[in-house]
């Protein structure tokens, strides 16, 4: 019971794309670009979601755009459903640890090779199959 009222807390949050500035739908896009990554590799895309927004940058979940996504993610269930919105839950809500370290942009570089938007950009980690970066930091000097 305690399980079902915390989810149904959970859904109303998520759904209602508050004050938290958690985009609607935020945990579809998530299933939709790293559900075959588990829980590990779908917290590591919604960290890079969060980087983005907190930078003011636009999203850039390509999956949320799809036109087969609500049929991909009811065909991922419901376990699934409930990973990524529990995600979402502890990056947005309770602010737990970026495992990304800052990262604003990732890729499948195995898949899809590196893109061209990485050069001149700092690549932080591999999770999974997605490759995490961020831009270089240009050299400040101290006087």
């Amino acid at each position: 019971m305690k399980k079902l009222i915390i989810l149904v807390g959970l859904l109303i949050i998520i759904n209602s794309a508050n004050a938290t500035n958690i985009p609607k739908n935020l945990w579809k896009g998530i299933i939709g670009e790293a559900v075959s990554e588990g829980y590990k590799g779908m917290y590591a895309v919604a960290c890079v979601y969060k980087n983005r927004l907190d930078k003011g940058m636009p999203l850039g979940c390509y999956a949320m755009n799809k036109k087969n996504l609500n049929s991909f993610v009811r065909q991922q269930g419901k376990r699934y459903e409930e990973i990524a919105k529990r995600i979402i839950w502890e990056i947005f809500i309770e602010r737990k640890e970026d495992i990304t370290e800052g990262a604003t942009h990732y890729e499948n570089v195995e898949k899809f090779g590196i893109p061209y938007w990485a050069k001149g950009m700092t690549k932080i980690k591999k999770i999974g199959c997605h490759t995490f970066y961020k831009k270089r930091r240009k050299n400040v000097r101290h006087f």
